[in-house]
């Protein structure tokens, strides 16, 4: 096994390279027959390490995949403070554009296989929920933070799975930059605070069009 051949090299060294090893064949793995057919023998060999090696790092098959899961956005870096349009727009660049980067990425199988395994699924839902609607909503100014931070999510996450899984064609082949233009706006009002009334306001004009007449041919 290779994990004897490296024996020689310094302990720590060799347990960032071991476990370097394994992330890299977890993903590839992963990549190759999804979440549920993957098991820590086939990633060991994979890996050239022992089972035991594998359980040693990462303790789990779930938390090597969580660890595989390298589409983490930084919610908290992209963020602009009180600048709902600017963060909406980070938000979906960073996301479209590492999904671009990395189509066959763990995080990709984990979408696609979430839609048959419970498992994957309840996995992704966690996933979203510390990794993205617990942050966003964080940043979220006014009434429901939460929800409107899932609803923004939601959206993302539809985009980009039209985009770069499901690759439905007018979406998958517009320019980056156009899909911005038209999906940031939808994202910043549900990110905004709602506009709050001032009491000094006068009442809206009610429009004699539309407005309610009584009936002439009603007995007076």
């Amino acid at each position: 096994m290779t994990d004897a051949i490296e024996q020689a090299g310094g302990g720590e060294r060799k347990g960032e390279r071991t476990r370097r090893r394994i992330l890299e064949a977890g993903r590839r793995v992963f990549g190759e027959v999804g979440y549920d057919r993957a098991t820590i023998r086939a990633i060991a060999a994979e890996a050239q390490v022992d089972k035991s090696s594998v359980i040693q790092y990462f303790g789990t098959k779930e938390q090597l995949f969580r660890a595989a899961l390298d589409l983490r956005i930084d919610v908290d870096a992209l963020t602009v403070d009180g600048d709902p349009a600017a963060s909406a727009e980070s938000y979906l660049r960073a996301m479209l554009e590492r999904w671009a980067a990395a189509p066959d990425s763990p995080m990709a199988v984990l979408l696609r296989t979430s839609l048959t395994s419970e498992e994957a699924a309840d996995l992704l839902r966690r996933h979203i929920t510390a990794e993205a609607i617990d942050r966003i909503a964080f940043h979220v100014e006014g009434p429901d933070p939460r929800l409107r931070a899932a609803l923004a999510g939601a959206v993302m996450f539809g985009i980009t799975f039209h985009r770069h899984l499901l690759r439905t064609p007018d979406l998958a082949g517009a320019p980056l930059d156009d899909v911005l233009r038209l999906a940031v706006p939808l994202i910043r009002d549900l990110l905004a605070p709602p506009p709050t009334k001032d009491p000094d306001d006068p009442p809206p004009r009610q429009d004699h069009r539309t407005a309610r007449h009584p009936r002439s041919d009603l007995p007076r």
